[in-house]
This record gives structure tokens, C-alpha cells and sequence, in this order.
């Protein structure tokens, strides 16, 4: 018979619950792969019935990393983020991992001071979606000090880390395309953060397909969201105006409908528009929008497991790359008809 459970479970009750080590016992804890899948499957399964919870607080002081990972992000209010930050912390808990997580909100250098925090806490790992190049050195020194770090969405060079991306070049040459088809033939790219390297592969993309068939490449870029209307609604209203936009994430889309609403310029019988970077509400709008859909929830997820096989197999120098699949989602704005989701 099993025995009962008290008040606090140690995890030497859980190791004379099973007949095994405390050794064996805190390396099913920690995820440890030498251990069977039978002899795992009896240590969870004590585990549950004793109700131990490990001792968060002993370990930190014990100076062991903590079954905390971190995630970094630049906000939560864009919803392609928030998705992925929900994916992280899910499967981070199914392998018995909580989440701290830290969103800059559009101010760079506080990234450094939340790098900073998450290391106070002795972290076993780090999700990051990077803003500042700035972090390079920072970012260095945690992974020499034996801390894995996966790169989510996008990269910065010089840090040598794991790597789960987006086919976002093949993205931005699948939905230009889809707008030359159409016969247009004035396609404005528009958005902001081109310094970014999954941004500026958008770019790239929208160039290449442009130039392949011929046509001149148009840019508007600007340095934040809220610059888009102006510089869109002058451009709309100058001789020679697009007949067709290319957005280039999921915010720039809602800010260019709003403008365009605004002004009474139809979509999509006066200008198209197919955006990168598709959202839960975008079949929902006025004009559902047609858009690259990347995969938010497996991007995080795919960074999670990465982190969490480097923490298992004690490999903290990985530097793999998972680039995955974006598809493009048919909707009304790009002027099909069409009930896509």
C-alpha cells in the first residue's frame, strides 16, 4: 500500500515510495534522459500521490538553476506575440517548467535590466524575441556561464544560439505574387522595423518578386506604427497612387485599413491589400484580409522544446535553426471571393 501523504513530502519520501536513490528522483525532476521511461513513469506517478512539490527556493540558493524558464518579448499587446507567449508557457508546463515573462513594451534598453532579473532568479533557460543588438555582449556572457538561449522570430548577429524562424522571404514572394496576378502593377510595401532581419527578408522578398516581373519596387517605411497613416493617406493622394499594398506585419494591416477607411478609399476595388502575418480577427473585419499566415503557437512551441533538449541532453551550445512553413490565407481584400480562414 502506498503511503499516505503529509503535510510536506520531501523527496527522500519519494524516492522510498518508488525503492530507487533521491539521485534517480531528482533526475526524473530534472528531465534527465538517462533515466528509463518506466522507472519515470513510477517516479511521476509517486510523485502525484505524495503531492511533492519541489522546493523552488532551495534549489536557487543552492545556486542549481531553477524549473523556471524565461521569455523576453517585445510586447504582449500584438497578438502575434501574445500567441506565441501562450504556446511557450504551455508547453514549458506540460514539461514541468513555469514561465517568467518580460515584455519590453517598446522601450530597448530595459531588455537589459530584465536579462538581468531572470538571471537573479538562476533561470535554466531563455525564450527571446530580440530588440536590441546592444544585449549581444549580455547575452554572451549568460550563455558561456552554461544558460541556453533560443532566438524566436527573429535573430541578432554576433550571438552564437538556437534559431526558430519563418520562411519569411518565400512569405512576402507568395503574397506579392498573389497581387501581381491580379494585374497590378503599383505595389506599395509598407511598415516599420526594417532593421529586423525577419522584417527585412519581407523586404527582400517583395523586391525580388517585384523585379522578376518587371516591375519597380516601391517602399514606405517608417520608424514606428503610428507613422503609417500619414505617410500612406499623402501617397494615396499624390498622382500615380498604388493600386496595391503589400503590408508587412499584422499591425501595419490594421493601420493601413484604418487609414484607407478613413478617406473613403475602397478595398479592394480602389487598392488591394494582401498583409503578412494573418490574425484571429482578420476574417472578422469589414474587408476580411487576405495574409501570410506564420505559424505563432508552433514557433513558440518548436523554441520551448529546443530550449528544453539542450536543458535534457546538458548541451548548452546549440545552435540549431527551425525554419518553418508560412501559407497564404485567401480572404476578400486582395479582391478574391472568398471565404478563407
Amino acid at each position: 500500500m502506498g503511503r499516505r501523504p503529509r503535510a510536506t513530502t520531501t523527496i527522500s519520501d519519494v524516492a522510498r515510495e518508488c525503492g530507487v536513490s533521491t539521485m534517480t528522483v531528482s533526475r526524473v525532476i530534472n528531465g534527465n534522459k538517462s533515466v528509463s521511461a518506466e522507472m519515470a513513469s513510477r517516479v511521476h506517478a509517486a510523485i502525484a500521490r505524495l503531492n511533492y512539490q519541489p522546493n523552488e527556493a532551495a534549489r536557487i540558493l543552492r545556486g542549481q538553476s531553477s524549473r523556471t524558464i524565461g521569455l523576453l518579448l517585445p510586447n504582449l499587446a500584438d497578438t502575434f506575440f501574445s500567441q506565441c507567449a501562450h504556446a511557450v508557457q504551455q508547453r514549458a508546463a506540460q514539461n514541468g517548467y513555469t514561465t517568467m515573462i518580460f515584455a519590453c513594451e517598446g522601450d530597448r534598453e530595459s531588455e537589459a535590466e530584465e536579462l538581468t532579473i531572470m538571471r537573479s532568479r538562476n533561470i535554466a533557460g531563455i525564450v527571446l524575441v530580440p530588440s536590441n543588438r546592444k544585449l549581444v555582449p549580455q547575452l554572451r556572457q549568460m550563455r558561456s556561464a552554461g544558460l541556453p538561449i533560443v532566438m524566436v522570430d527573429r535573430t541578432i548577429s554576433g550571438l552564437e544560439a538556437g534559431q526558430v524562424l519563418v520562411e519569411n522571404e518565400e512569405g512576402a514572394i507568395m503574397a506579392v505574387n498573389h497581387l501581381i496576378g491580379h494585374g497590378h502593377r503599383h505595389i506599395l510595401c509598407t511598415g516599420y522595423d526594417s532593421e529586423y532581419d525577419s522584417v527585412g527578408k519581407r523586404i527582400q522578398g517583395y523586391r525580388r518578386a517585384m523585379e522578376d516581373a518587371g516591375l519597380e519596387p516601391e517602399l514606405l517605411i517608417v520608424d514606428r506604427p503610428e507613422a503609417v497613416r500619414p505617410h500612406l493617406l499623402a501617397r494615396m493622394h499624390a498622382p500615380n497612387a498604388p493600386t496595391a499594398l503589400f503590408t508587412l506585419n499584422n499591425v501595419t494591416s490594421i493601420e493601413a485599413l484604418r487609414s484607407l477607411q478613413s478617406e473613403a478609399f475602397p478595398v479592394p476595388d480602389q487598392v488591394a491589400i494582401v498583409g503578412f502575418d494573418d490574425f484571429e480577427l482578420a476574417p472578422l473585419l469589414a474587408v476580411p484580409l487576405t495574409a501570410v499566415r506564420q505559424p505563432a503557437s508552433e514557433l513558440g512551441e518548436c523554441a520551448t522544446q529546443m530550449l528544453l533538449d539542450s536543458l535534457s541532453e546538458g548541451s548548452h551550445s546549440s545552435s540549431k535553426t527551425v525554419i518553418l512553413p508560412t501559407r497564404l490565407i485567401i480572404r476578400n481584400s486582395c479582391g478574391c471571393i472568398s471565404h478563407g480562414r
